[in-house]
């Protein structure tokens, strides 16, 4: 799960990645500290203990923090969530998040109900 231990390794790839994190779903923060983004992990983990949505980042087999996978489930609409996956900008990037989303539907099948359809949004051009 994403929490503030990471807060450090997250900000320098969000600051990397912030030019197609800009063009994705939602505000953008402009002006993003550190020091928001650790409030920002915090509450990732948080909404995660309390079991109201979910954030895990994404790593390679060697430890490499790819970017991050979360789940949101829709507060008004039972059985639906959102399901958001952002990568850090590398040239495989595109394909890297195919194969993600691949294995994370293969996840997904296997850990979220059957009643919960989950609707996918990548960071553009993915």
């Amino acid at each position: 799960p994403l929490s503030p231990a990471e807060v450090d390794e997250d900000y320098a790839v969000v600051m990397e990645t912030a030019h197609l994190l800009s063009k994705g779903p939602g505000a953008w923060p402009d002006g993003l500290t550190l020091d928001d983004n650790l409030i920002d992990l915090a509450w990732h983990e948080r909404e995660f203990t309390c079991r109201r949505s979910f954030a895990w980042i994404l790593r390679d087999g060697q430890g490499l923090y790819l970017g991050c996978f979360y789940i949101y489930p829709d507060i008004w609409q039972r059985g639906s969530a959102k399901v958001v996956l952002w990568l850090r900008d590398r040239p495989d990037r595109v394909s890297l998040a195919q194969t993600i989303k691949a294995s994370l539907t293969v996840w997904a099948a296997k850990n979220v109900p059957d009643t919960v359809t989950l609707r996918w949004q990548c960071n553009p051009d993915v």
